[in-house]
């Protein structure tokens, strides 16, 4: 159950770094590319192995991430994107 749940915020975690560097929601030149770079591949890394102990604290970990993640995301895009036409303040 634990390797399920850390699987998922792990993928989570990837495709939400990805996301930010490939929409250029980070300065691409800058160090911040480079760090979310390594945070999806060290997420990559952590899903690697279905079969591995993951540790109640690991995954709670991945899991707090990954919320964030999907946070920042909804603050960037969805917020935006759906509830500016309904004339709602979207900063």
């Amino acid at each position: 159950m634990l390797a399920t749940v850390n699987f998922m915020a792990n993928a989570v975690i990837c495709a939400i770094s990805l996301w930010t560097v490939l929409t250029h929601r980070v300065p691409t030149g800058g160090a911040g590319a480079i760090v979310l770079m390594f945070v999806c591949l060290a997420a990559i890394g952590n899903m690697g192995s279905p079969v591995a102990c993951h540790s109640a604290p690991e995954v709670t970990l991945n899991v707090s991430v990954a919320i964030a993640a999907l946070w920042g995301f909804w603050q960037l895009q969805i917020r935006r994107k759906f509830f500016q036409g309904l004339g709602h303040d979207a900063r």
